[in-house]
């Protein structure tokens, strides 16, 4: 019985739970759901409205056209690699108060000093990442590049990317809150929830013709 005792402890107080997940996908344990508005609440001003998107997107957004600056005018002035996906965080994602920092880099931009008007263009389409279920928000904004050179061939096209913080479901466990911490405003129980931990990830938003 003392065994027993003792097993339910440690899981109260690591907070892990093993979750089984069917093949639909969805996950059965006894870890109770972080509903959409709690989310929100966390997320704060890491929400990004001009490059995110909690429901599907407009049909006519997937494949609009354009030459490079036609989205750069509005987005941030740093880069990060095209391909960066990391997760920034393991503990719950409540539990982090400073994950939204200015964290600006200087680039190399190629200079133009004559001006060839489109043949300095990238041809670009916008397009929505659908990340799925475990992501939220669940859509985000990003720009692929259709042209592989520019400038009369002599240079490249290449996509010039910054990082966004969401938020992940960490499916194969579940967490509980420290007595003294509440989740969200409200303040949720301490009976085991989905885990959601931050992830740093990068979003194209323009195709850059340089060196």
């Amino acid at each position: 019985m003392m065994d027993f005792v003792y097993v339910l402890f440690l899981l109260s107080t690591i907070g892990v739970c093993a979750s089984p997940i069917n093949k639909d996908g969805k996950v059965y344990t006894e870890c109770e759901e972080m509903p959409e508005y709690e989310l929100e609440e966390i997320l704060g001003p890491a929400y990004n409205a001009r490059y995110m998107s909690l429901t599907p997107p407009p049909p006519e957004d997937e494949s609009r056209l354009g030459a490079k600056r036609g989205i750069v005018s509005d987005a941030v002035d740093f880069y990060v690699a095209h391909d960066l996906e990391v997760e920034i965080e393991t503990r719950p994602a409540w539990a982090v108060t400073n994950h939204v920092e200015a964290a600006r880099e200087q680039s190399f931009r190629f200079k133009r000093d004559l001006d060839y008007s489109q043949e300095w263009h990238c041809k670009q389409r916008i397009k929505w990442l659908d990340l799925g279920p475990d992501y939220f928000p669940r859509y985000l904004k990003s720009v692929e590049c259709l042209s592989e050179t520019c400038w009369f061939n002599i240079y490249k096209c290449r996509p010039r990317s910054f990082a966004v913080k969401l938020l992940k479901r960490r499916r194969d466990r579940c967490t509980a809150a420290p007595d003294d911490d509440r989740i969200g405003s409200s303040g949720l129980p301490r009976e085991l929830r989905e885990l959601w931990v931050w992830e740093e990830r990068a979003v194209t938003f323009c195709c850059d013709c340089g060196i």
